[in-house]
């Protein structure tokens, strides 16, 4: 493990740098200018007599209210597809977050990652909805090998082997068709429904997810665990491989979706434009292009962290790091970022748990 400790400093520094692009690259001042027109009107216009009624409350709580009326604007031209660019980009984006969220639950699970920041990722999940996920994933992965341990410490003789192990305690069974009703479902008529009323509805909703999915999972988990006989009746939908499987692979579908369906190329759809932009659509699709390899190159990087250590310190052999690396690529290439960062971190816990 000793050779592991400089990875945590210089790993800290391509971190940060992810962070501050992600800021930079919203452009937060010259993006509050732009939508405050459509806010003082109360209506969302677009190129083509096109206009959508900005609901003045969701939540009827007024800072809530305040807040989220904002973020309507910002992903308007996305979920009401007056983008059609963003809209595509932005659908398969946000489903790779499903994996991604059960990613950190799952980990918030572990009993060695207790009273650590891995131990609270809805407070984070939730400041990425505010701030941006780009922004904040960085942050927390930095957090999160600065304070759990290592995955060569969690495998360590000396380790109890409770330490790896993820909890039903701390994740409920039933995180799936939590996560499938509080975001998937959402995230569907957000984007899909055939009335723009209803989108606009949708976007409201799905904007307090990550808090919603992680209150809901800790609350279930704690009240099923009260009841020995139910937690194993639902112990076959409970496996770390099960709960994210599931996302993984409708995050996949949608990426194979957008691959055959959509007009664009993938160059056109998730890298982003270099230079700056000033009108309103191409700058928020500038920034959740960014956005997108923000959160997934950080998490890229977190994962392949553990991967590396591993490695180091014995644990996997050259042969298996190679096979990994060298199917990475085909499997992210085939379906997408959110279904092959769950490959990566399947295979890092079949090295832990065995």
């Amino acid at each position: 493990m000793s050779q592991l400790r400089p990875w945590r400093v210089a790993l800290a520094v391509p971190l940060l740098y992810i962070s501050c692009a992600c800021i930079e690259a919203f452009a937060v001042d010259k993006l509050v200018a732009l939508q405050e027109p459509y806010l003082q009107s109360g209506r969302i216009e677009w190129t083509g007599g096109g206009s959508i009624t900005i609901m003045e409350r969701f939540w009827h709580v007024e800072f809530l209210d305040e807040l989220w009326r904002r973020f309507t604007v910002t992903f308007a031209p996305s979920t009401l597809a007056f983008d059609p660019v963003s809209s595509w980009q932005a659908f398969s984006f946000l489903n790779d977050l499903g994996p991604l969220f059960t990613i950190w639950i799952l980990e918030s699970s572990r009993v060695g990652n207790r009273h650590t920041p891995a131990w609270i990722p809805t407070i984070f999940a939730f400041a990425g909805q505010v701030l941006s996920l780009g922004a904040v994933a960085p942050l927390f992965y930095i957090l999160c090998i600065r304070f759990s341990p290592s995955s060569s410490a969690l495998v360590a003789e000396t380790t109890p082997a409770g330490q790896r192990r993820i909890t039903s305690s701390d994740s409920s069974p039933l995180l799936l068709p939590i996560l499938i009703f509080l975001h998937t479902f959402e995230l569907f008529y957000a984007f899909g429904a055939t009335q723009l009323s209803t989108r606009h509805y949708w976007t409201w909703a799905w904007q307090m997810t990550p808090l919603f999915v992680g209150l809901a999972n800790t609350s279930l988990a704690s009240l099923i665990s009260l009841s020995p006989s139910l937690s194993r009746q639902l112990k076959t939908i409970s496996s770390p491989h099960v709960l994210l499987s599931v996302p993984a692979s409708i995050s996949a579908g949608i990426w194979i979706y957008t691959l055959i369906i959509s007009p664009y190329s993938i160059s056109t759809l998730f890298l982003p434009l270099l230079e700056p932009q000033d009108a309103l659509e191409p700058l928020l699709r500038r920034g959740l292009q960014i956005d997108e390899l923000c959160v997934f190159g950080s998490s890229l990087l977190w994962i392949g962290y553990h991967i590396v250590d591993l490695y180091l310190d014995g644990h996997v052999t050259t042969s298996e790091i190679f096979n990994v690396i060298s199917l990475y690529p085909v499997i992210a290439a085939l379906t997408g970022p959110g279904a092959s960062l769950s490959y990566l971190w399947l295979w890092r816990e079949s090295k832990l748990q065995r």
